[in-house]
C-alpha cells in the first residue's frame, strides 16, 4: 500500500516538474536534428529529419517523405534573388507603355468624334477610317501593360496570367502573320492594292486618308496604285467631272509640290490625266505606289528582320519574367 501511494505522488512531481519546466528547457529535450547528423548512430540516409521526444525516443515523422495531415512540418523554401528586381523593373516599363497605349486610345476616339464617324451614315466606313487603327492598339496596349504593371507590383497572380496569355497571344499573332506574309505576299499585295483604290475614292471625303495618301506619296515619289492614271477612279478627279479638279491628280504627285518651298501647290497636277506620259512626266511622277513599296521593302529587308527580332525578344522576356514572378508566388502560397 505504501508503495504504491510513493508510485503515484512520485509520478505526481514528475508532472509537476514538467509544467514548470521553461520553453527553452522544453527545446533542449525535444530537438529537431537532420539524420545526416546521425547516420553513424542509426544508419540512415541523410535529407530527411528526425524527431526527439522528451523520452529519447525518435519520432516516425518526416517533413519531407511522410509528412503528418493534421499539422504538416514547415518546409524550406530559398526565395528566387531576382524576383524583386523583375517586379520593379516590368512595373517600369509597363506603366511607360501604358501611358503611350493611353494617349494612342485617347487620340484615336478624338479623331473619330472630330469627325463624327460613329454618327450618321459615316458608320458604314468605320473600317477603313485610319483612326480605329489607333484605338485598337491602344486599347490592346492599355489592357496587357495595366495587367501587368499592376500585377507585378502588387503580386496578384490573376492579373499576371492575364498579361501572360496576352502576350503569348500577341507573340503567337506576330509569328502567324509573319509565316502569312512569307507564304502568300501575292494576294497581300492585291488586297494592298485594292485597299489603296478604295482609299483614292474617298480622298476628298476623309482627311486621315488624305494625309495618309499625300505622305506615302510624297515619301516614295509616286502617283497612284499602279500608275498616275489610277487617281481617274476619283469623282473629282476623272475627267468627267465638272470640277477644276477634274483630269487632275493631288500635288502629293508633283515633283515640285511645294510653291516657294513651304506651300504645298494644289494646281501643279492639274490636267495630268490628259497629258501624254512625256508631258506628264515633267510634271509628276508616273509609276505607282506598290511598286515602289515593294522596291522599297526589299532595300530595308534586314532592318525589317532586325526589328521583328528585337519586338519578339521584347516578349519572350515578358513572358519569362511573368512565369517566375508566378512560380515564386504559387510557391510562397502553397507554404503559408
Amino acid at each position: 500500500m505504501h508503495v504504491k501511494m510513493g508510485t503515484k505522488i512520485h509520478r505526481l512531481l514528475h508532472k509537476l516538474r514538467s509544467l514548470r519546466r521553461t520553453p527553452e528547457e522544453h527545446e533542449e529535450l525535444r530537438t529537431l536534428l537532420p539524420k545526416n547528423a546521425v547516420n553513424s548512430k542509426y544508419g540512415q540516409g541523410s535529407g530527411d529529419f528526425l524527431y526527439y521526444t522528451h523520452t529519447g525516443a525518435e519520432g516516425n515523422r518526416s517533413p519531407i517523405s511522410s509528412p503528418s495531415k493534421d499539422c504538416p512540418p514547415p518546409r524550406l523554401h530559398h526565395p528566387d534573388p531576382l524576383v524583386p528586381y523583375i517586379k520593379y523593373l516590368m512595373f517600369f516599363f509597363n506603366f511607360i507603355f501604358f501611358t503611350l497605349g493611353f494617349g494612342l486610345l485617347c487620340f484615336g476616339f478624338w479623331g473619330l468624334s472630330d469627325k463624327q464617324s460613329l454618327i450618321g451614315e459615316k458608320i458604314g466606313n468605320l473600317g477603313t477610317d485610319p483612326m480605329l487603327i489607333f484605338v485598337t492598339v491602344g486599347l490592346v496596349v492599355c489592357v496587357l501593360s495595366f495587367s501587368g504593371c499592376i500585377g507585378f507590383i502588387r503580386e496578384n497572380i490573376c492579373l499576371l496570367r492575364i498579361f501572360f496569355v496576352g502576350i503569348a497571344v500577341l507573340l503567337a499573332a506576330q509569328c502567324v502573320v509573319a509565316l502569312v506574309v512569307l507564304c502568300f505576299h501575292e494576294p497581300i499585295q492585291d488586297s494592298v492594292k485594292t485597299t489603296m483604290l478604295v482609299a483614292m475614292s474617298r480622298y476628298q471625303d476623309d482627311s486621315d486618308l488624305k494625309f495618309i495618301l499625300d505622305e506615302i506619296q510624297l515619301g516614295m515619289e509616286c502617283c497612284g496604285v499602279q500608275s498616275y492614271q489610277d487617281w481617274s477612279i476619283n469623282l473629282y478627279f476623272n475627267c468627267s467631272s465638272p470640277g477644276i479638279n477634274s483630269c487632275g491628280v493631288p500635288y502629293s504627285c508633283c515633283i515640285d509640290p511645294l510653291q516657294n518651298g513651304t506651300v504645298p501647290n494644289s494646281q501643279c497636277g492639274f490636267g495630268a490625266l490628259s497629258m501624254g506620259e512625256a508631258m506628264a512626266s515633267s510634271l509628276i511622277y508616273l509609276g505607282g505606289c506598290v511598286p515602289q513599296l515593294v522596291v522599297w521593302i526589299n532595300r530595308r529587308i534586314w532592318d525589317i528582320v532586325a526589328g521583328y527580332l528585337m519586338v519578339t525578344a521584347i516578349e519572350l522576356v515578358c513572358i519569362v519574367c511573368a512565369q517566375r514572378v508566378m512560380r515564386e508566388i504559387e510557391v510562397v502560397k502553397s507554404l503559408y
